[in-house]
Formats: structure tokens, sequence, C-alpha cells
């Protein structure tokens, strides 16, 4: 019940403490404006600089498919090692100690 009633007064205590605490304290001086505004003069023109197009380089013909659409990207021999051993295939019982390769933990 006590603790109850610290929330309610702190709530209601502490915007009052507050204002008291920030009327108190000095104002800062607003600056005066060093040049007039002038609401009506538009913003100056970003200027964009333009590479110059590249002479070895075609440009893309927009609309139409990439020339190497549809490939993989990665692939063997195309930057991944080339497959050494063929998959196995378990047939029988997935779970049986005969069927474990040698070295796996549920090999016996």
């Amino acid at each position: 019940m006590i603790y109850r009633n610290f929330a309610i007064c702190t709530l209601i205590a502490a915007p009052l403490i507050v204002l008291a605490v920030q009327s108190m304290l000095p104002k800062a001086p607003e600056p005066a404006p060093t040049q007039p505004i002038i609401a009506d003069a538009p913003p100056p023109p970003v200027i964009i600089p333009v590479a110059p197009p590249s002479a070895g380089v075609d440009a893309p013909a927009f609309g139409q498919p990439m020339a190497e659409a549809g490939k993989p990207m990665l692939a063997p021999g195309a930057g991944l090692p080339e497959t050494t051993v063929a998959p196995t295939v378990v047939t029988g019982q997935m779970f049986s100690p005969d069927a474990a390769p040698a070295g796996s933990p549920n090999a016996e």
C-alpha cells in the first residue's frame, strides 16, 4: 500500500518539479538572423557529374534477357571442385548398424 501511494505521489509531483526547475533556469538568448530570409528564391540546381561512356563495354539492351540467364552461378568446373565420389544410395533399413558407413558413430 505504501508503494502504491509513493508511485501516485511521484507521478503527480515529477511534472511539477520539472516545470518549477525550468522556470528558474536562465533562458538562452535567441540568435538574430544574419541574412534576411528569401522565401521566393528557388534553391540552386544540383549538378550531377556524368561519367563518359567506356569504349570497351557494350551498353546493355534494356528489355532483352541477359546473356547468361538461366545458367547456374556455381557449377562444377566454374569455381567449385569436381565431385570425386558418387553419392551413396542406401537401400533397405536406414538405421541398421550394417548400413552405416565405416568410421561413422553408428557403425559397430
